[in-house]
């Protein structure tokens, strides 16, 4: 018997080894074909994904093949007709934290983020963030935002609108979480990305917030170009740059804001001054600061005495940017108009005070007042469009916690003389934004007095 079944044994020795031979083939070309089983419908379906908006080539890497793609997708981009205020909401993952998130709606109010000067200049309360220079837009909560025209008019809204908001945010499996918003989530997911991806300080890495931006990029130019909005597509990013002063104040010295200067600015503290502008090199708004630099003056020239202009603001927004500012800072009562009281002062019979002069009376500002200053507004057509504009000037002000400081009539009117000077300077420098963006038909609005 034991010689039969080594006889049978060997007889099928040959017949097991082909099969097996022809198994682990069948495998590997299973394997190279599919990667595991769903690398190619997931990589399918990446093309074709969010209306066929998402850029393929720089988002195919993040494909997995463990599981299948999981889409969620609505708007009225793929479903004409349909209510909703969204053009495309659309997130696709692949599990283990790979995926992508984009938003894209037709703005009939205000950019649901914060554009104010120091929003410009200080993203992310301080802690810096990402632009892309030539993008309108900034990295921010739900990733890279951007405002795009569409002169030809939006559709899938009630209201005709030519403002296209997008956002897109990209996951890579650093932060281990799915990308895909559940509802009643999205906002916990958004800010435990930002934590995860930013090594805890709230800002993803540089390749991420670029990947957000090309894909955000890519998403608009597709929708404007479906739309028919009659103007060119915006430019892929190739980088990005970190807004955080501490590596190494890439916004400090800008050409844009060279007119800001001690030595020539009449109205400011004499003596050095460092600049920063915002970094988004953008058609659509632009921010300048100045500062009297208590460092390089030392030895050279005495500090500021009290009211003396220390600092200056500068900034401008076109289209639904400016409504969006203007918005902003009107909910703040920092607008013309707002809280304003008589500055007359009865007067004694045959006496002339410095009310009837035209000379404001005396005012107070705490020592708990945040940035106390002086705002002039005015009103312009830039580039086509309305557009904003805000100067502030900042006086020195030397206050113990808890003391009051009195500014008189005299020095509050020198503040709005440099107000006005440092509005005009602004709007006529040749390097400056308004210059490149062709301002006229400009109209000052008033001032706003901020000290408390």
């Amino acid at each position: 018997m034991r010689g039969l079944w080594g006889r049978v044994w060997q007889r099928r020795t040959p017949l097991v080894v082909l099969m097996a031979v022809v198994g682990i083939a069948g495998a590997v070309l299973v394997t190279r074909d599919s990667g595991g089983g769903h690398l190619a419908a997931n990589r399918a379906q990446l093309r074709k994904a969010c209306d066929g908006t998402l850029p393929y080539g720089d988002l195919e890497r993040l494909v997995r093949d463990e599981r299948p793609g999981e889409l969620r997708e609505h708007g009225t981009v793929l479903a004409p007709g349909q209510e909703s205020r969204s053009l495309l909401d659309c997130s696709l993952s692949w599990g283990d934290g790979y995926g992508v998130t984009v938003h894209a709606e037709a703005l009939v109010s205000d950019v649901p983020e914060a554009v104010e000067t120091r929003d410009l200049l200080e993203p992310a309360g301080g802690r810096g963030t990402f632009v892309a220079p030539g993008t309108t837009g900034q990295y921010g909560k739900r990733g890279a935002w951007l405002v795009a025209d569409c002169l030809g008019g939006l559709g899938g809204r009630v209201r005709p609108t030519t403002d296209l908001y997008v956002t897109a945010r990209v996951t890579d499996g650093t932060d281990g979480t799915d990308s895909v918003d559940e509802s009643g989530k999205a906002d916990e997911a958004d800010e435990a990305h930002e934590v995860a991806a930013g090594n805890g300080n709230g800002k993803p890495d540089r390749a991420t917030a670029l990947l957000g931006f090309r894909t955000a990029v890519h998403v608009a130019n597709a929708l404007t170009k479906a739309q028919h909005c009659g103007s060119g597509p915006l430019t892929t990013p190739t980088s990005v740059v970190d807004t955080d002063e501490t590596h190494g104040a890439p916004g400090q010295g800008l050409r844009k804001c060279e007119w800001i200067d001690g030595s020539s600015l009449p109205g400011v503290a004499a003596g050095s001054w460092t600049t920063l502008g915002d970094l988004q090199e953008s058609t659509g708004l632009s921010a300048c600061a100045g500062e009297w630099d208590a460092e390089k003056n030392a030895g050279e020239r005495p500090r500021p005495k009290q009211w003396q202009v220390t600092e200056v603001e500068a900034a401008s927004w076109s289209g639904i940017l400016g409504r969006s500012a203007y918005d902003s800072y009107e909910r703040e009562g920092h607008v013309p108009g707002w809280g304003a009281e008589d500055d007359k002062r009865p007067s004694e019979a045959g006496s002339e005070t410095d009310a009837d002069r035209g000379v404001r009376g005396e005012d107070r500002v705490s020592s708990y007042a945040g940035r106390p200053q002086l705002a002039l507004w005015a009103r312009s057509v830039c580039g086509g469009r309305t557009t904003y504009h805000r100067v502030a000037v900042l006086p020195e002000i030397r206050l113990e916690d808890g003391e009051t400081a009195v500014i008189g009539g005299k020095d509050r009117a020198r503040l709005s003389t440099a107000a006005r000077t440092v509005l005009d300077r602004y709007l006529d420098a040749d390097d400056g934004w308004p210059a490149s963006a062709k301002c006229r038909d400009t109209k000052v609005l008033g001032e706003v007095e901020q000290w408390h």
